[in-house]
């Protein structure tokens, strides 16, 4: 090969070494700069945690087309205040405009304490995901799944369901990185989630909603992500087995078992959209508010008045 071919792919081979560590010297600068101020969890054991608490202080809610609260929805925000005490409530809405309607909200303006912590937050209802239509029928309970995983990403902290109930303080779980209730044989429950906005598994589980179902209501938020997911993967989460009272098994002893111990659970899932066909008692009481919770017999009644100081008036009917 004559000299100055050689020296020209010399010369070559030395611009092209030398764009190429630019270049990745850029992209090192740059991901430093955005994970500068993050926990590095790539070695995070989720069995014993962090030594100090590591997830903020705040409860999230998604009421998605709607401005009141029912009694269910007042009960469970005082069980949290109570049971738990977070810095604050993030009350995520896709109402502009948002504007405390109902007389439970104005219950709750009466409690300083618990008014000082509700802090109202925008938040878009989807109605696609990945370029997928979300469910007609099912568009703000799916809808609801995806929100509560882009919350976490951006704020941290604590997500609660409508209707879960917070029975013990939750901070022994704020040391880990990811907790999810997971029973055995059983796909990850979503009524509770705790976790640190850079949670590995939260990228995960809403990238696992390029393959949408609409027509299966818990496809995507439970089944899909446990089987190519946590089924894999089970160090990205603190796995947490019946203490979150996620189980249906475990709900309906609240509207059937008038002797039930709930008083061992962290937090219980309420089922109240689900009553009407899984509760044999449900056309006797439809609707619990401050007057049918004072005759209700079942467990479920005993937890409300316990936590509202409400003195019972029990009869011989549920």
């Amino acid at each position: 090969m004559p000299r100055r071919r050689l020296s020209f792919s010399y010369l070559q081979l030395a611009i092209l070494s030398g764009c190429f560590l630019i270049f990745s010297s850029f992209q090192l600068y740059t991901k430093s700069l955005i994970f500068a101020d993050r926990p590095a969890f790539s070695e995070f054991n989720n069995e014993t945690g962090a030594d100090d608490l590591i997830v903020p202080n705040i409860i999230h809610f998604i009421h998605y087309n709607k401005s009141e609260l029912n009694f269910v929805d007042y009960v469970v925000l005082k069980a949290a205040m109570r049971n738990h005490k977070p810095d604050m409530f993030y009350y995520h809405t896709d109402i502009v405009n948002f504007q405390f309607q109902g007389k439970y909200w104005d219950w709750v303006k009466k409690e300083e304490q618990l008014w000082s912590r509700i802090e109202v937050k925008y938040l878009e209802a989807p109605t696609e995901i990945f370029g997928q239509k979300l469910s007609e029928g099912w568009r703000f309970y799916h809808g609801g799944d995806i929100g509560r995983i882009r919350v976490l990403m951006q704020y941290g902290g604590i997500y609660l369901d409508n209707d879960a109930f917070v029975i013990n303080s939750l901070d022994k779980y704020r040391k880990f990185e990811c907790v999810l209730n997971w029973d055995e044989n059983q796909f990850l429950g979503t009524q509770i989630i705790i976790a640190h906005k850079d949670a590995r598994f939260l990228p995960l589980w809403l990238d696992s909603y390029r393959v949408y179902r609409p027509d299966l209501w818990y496809y995507n938020a439970g089944e899909r992500p446990t089987v190519e997911i946590l089924s894999k993967n089970p160090e990205l989460i603190h796995r947490v087995k019946g203490d979150f009272g996620a189980d249906t098994s475990i709900s309906m002893n609240l509207y059937d078992n008038p002797a039930f111990n709930w008083r061992h659970l962290d937090a219980i899932h309420l089922l109240v959209n689900h009553r009407y066909y899984m509760d044999d008692n449900y056309n006797k009481t439809p609707v619990f508010d401050e007057n049918t919770i004072r005759t209700y017999k079942y467990s479920f009644g005993e937890m409300v008045r316990q936590l509202l100081d409400i003195r019972p008036a029990i009869s011989h009917s549920p």
